[in-house]
């Protein structure tokens, strides 16, 4: 296997095999609107093989079926076809050389006119657009803010489109990005990048099949960077032809350095072959021939600047026109019989030509899916005007619903007689879509406005409350203020009465020195008791003479440490001297452990200046 010696990509199949591939194309035409007999039949082989491999089905018949059990399966079938092979800055030397050499005659246009107008076609995901958006900000500097610039992305990947206008890459896919463009063109997202609004702003994406629908028009530059190889050369020619239709004169195209086309082609001169960085001529001597190309993209204008046909070339039917025509058209007898059905038509209705030609226009399922088509049709046939149907809806067999708007108008004979009915029709789907997406936009808008508004009006309601707390907070600052500064107050008197309380500890002190001083240098037993009789004072001769230290006598009752002659006549003698009624003294006798003999202690009463008694002293001579 392997391309033919013209690269049309063609090889050898069975015949069975060639038949069953060329119904599997048809039926992915007409079912579901993508055209893939002008791809380059190797690769798409290739991959229609591997993903019949990757779900088991053998055999192109038998994956035709399976397409139709499996409604999903188409669209897993187009991203194995249609695989996206992008990255910023591709070829740097052909990005370099599209700055050096054709970048700064475009921004000279750019600055003179006030607009930069771009298409990126088969954008993927959107690497090479915002390599070009990157490139023409550099380029414009300052005065980019001045400019209205935009960058027409297109692709027929859906989920490459909506991963194109996220705008955020990973580091992986940032290798070949310089780092003084990554910090001034993307913001770090944690561990992403995005592409900066200012950037993303110029972009817009949309979906366009670049062999179908027709070519943006005004375009300064067009990016189509490998694409072109996986074509058929006619295709090829035919593309090259709608970018030269699409770009202004001096416009630049860039293609990738893997597309040899160029070398055939008309219209263009190059800046630089090797990188196949070309500038659109006007020079008429090799413009393109669009007159002998099937090109839906080009305009009735263009057609008319190609040389007049010779006097004797053969005169073209309006049969071969009609077949011929981009958008859908059929000519239907005034016996209701179909004339005419181009490819277009069996694209949009859903019908093949051969089962629609020669058919009665009543008998196919269109005259009752298009409400409205067949009266229309039949009022034109009974008078002279044309009629238009605005925006009629259409089931397609594939169950989407197409947009429509149709014209039927009659068509004369040569001797202006009613001859038959021509129907043509534009497959609006697309603009609607986009008009459903506009106010679906509008509604998202207006749901946001109200949301930003109520949040608004939150904030505000929170900063009143945050002004009331801080007004608060200044209140309650002012008092805790007031109230340190009542604690510094506090802490000096603190601090004074701490110095009068140590100077105080330490006259007790000295006191206490003195106190015990004087008790030690009594040499008779000496006892001081409180008004319960209990023990505070006990000085070393009371150890010596009744035989109890002074740790054990200390803070217990008298009575019950000293040996009493009579406890009771001793107590009743002690409580009349703490209750002050009687005399200022009395005398009790006392037995001395281990001696025979008693001893006399006398008690004295302990009162203050005002007479108060504050304790008993009791004195025992040692003899």
């Amino acid at each position: 296997m392997g391309d033919g010696p013209d690269g049309s990509g063609e090889v050898e199949l069975a015949d069975s095999e060639r038949a069953g591939f060329r119904r599997l194309l048809d039926m992915l035409h007409t079912e579901h609107r993508f055209d893939f007999r002008e791809y380059k039949t190797v690769s798409l082989l290739r991959r229609i093989r591997t993903r019949m491999a990757q779900v088991r089905v053998e055999g192109f018949d038998t994956y035709v079926d399976y397409l139709r059990m499996h409604r999903t399966e188409a669209t897993a079938l187009f991203n194995s076809i249609l695989i996206n092979v992008t990255g910023f800055f591709r070829d740097p030397e052909a990005w370099e050389t599209l700055r050096a050499d054709a970048l700064p005659g475009l921004i000279a246009v750019g600055t003179a006119t006030g607009r930069l107008r771009v298409w990126s076609a088969g954008c993927s995901t959107g690497e090479e657009t915002y390599s070009a958006a990157i490139m023409i900000a550099d380029a414009f500097g300052a005065l980019a803010t001045d400019l209205d610039v935009k960058i027409y992305a297109t692709d027929i990947d859906d989920d490459a489109l909506v991963t194109a206008r996220q705008a955020v890459f990973r580091p992986d896919q940032l290798k070949d990005v310089p780092a003084d463009v990554l910090e001034g063109h993307f913001t770090a997202e944690g561990h992403v990048f995005r592409v900066r609004r200012e950037l993303r702003r110029w972009c817009i994406f949309g979906r366009h099949n670049l062999t179908q629908d027709p070519p943006l028009p005004q375009i300064n530059l067009v990016l189509c960077r490998n694409l072109l190889i996986y074509f058929k050369t006619p295709l090829q020619e035919r593309l090259l032809a709608r970018f030269h239709y699409a770009l202004r004169d001096g416009g630049v195209l860039f293609l990738g350095r893997s597309e040899s086309v160029m070398a055939r082609a008309r219209g263009f001169v190059p800046i630089s072959q090797k990188w196949r960085l070309f500038r659109r001529s006007t020079d008429a001597s090799i413009l393109p021939d669009v007159a002998s190309r099937r090109d839906d993209g080009m305009a009735t204008s263009e057609v008319a600047t190609a040389p007049a046909l010779p006097v004797d070339a053969p005169r073209v039917s309006a049969g071969a026109v009609i077949r011929a025509l981009p958008y859908p058209a059929m000519v239907i007898g005034l016996d209701d019989s179909v004339c005419e059905w181009n490819e277009a038509a069996s694209a949009l209705y859903d019908i093949p030509t051969d089962h629609a030609i020669g058919r009665q226009f009543r008998d196919l399922d269109l005259s009752y899916r298009a409400e409205g088509l067949r009266a229309r049709i039949e009022d034109v046939k009974r008078a002279v005007v044309s009629v238009r149907l605005e925006n009629v809806t259409l089931t397609r067999r594939s169950g989407e619903t197409a947009h429509v708007d149709f014209w039927v108008s009659r068509v004369f004979d040569d001797r202006s007689r009613p001859a038959a009915v021509m129907v043509t029709a534009i497959d609006n789907t697309a603009v609607a879509r986009f008009r459903d997406e506009i106010v679906r936009l509008g509604e998202q808008h207006a749901t946001a406005t109200e949301e930003l508004q109520s949040t608004n009006e939150e904030l505000e309601t929170t900063n009143e409350e945050l002004q009331s707390t801080n007004e608060e907070l200044e209140t309650t600052n002012e008092e805790l203020q007031s109230t340190n500064e009542e604690l510094v107050t506090t802490v000096d008197e603190l601090q004074a009465a701490n110095a009068e309380l140590a100077a105080r500890s330490a006259e007790v002190r000295r006191l206490l020195v003195s106190h015990t001083a004087v008790v030690n240098s009594v040499t008779d037993a000496l006892v001081v008791l409180d008004t319960s009789l209990t023990v505070t004072a006990w000085n070393p001769a009371a150890e010596q003479h009744f035989g109890v230290r002074a740790s054990d006598a200390l803070a217990r009752s008298f009575l019950a440490l000293v040996l009493l002659t009579d406890v009771d006549k001793a107590r009743a003698a002690l409580t009349r001297l703490s209750d002050g009624h009687a005399s200022e003294s009395e005398q009790i006798e006392v037995a001395i452990p281990g001696r025979p003999e008693r001893a006399a202690l006398r008690f004295v009463r302990l009162v203050d200046g005002a007479g108060a008694v504050h304790g008993i002293l009791g004195l025992a001579r040692r003899g």
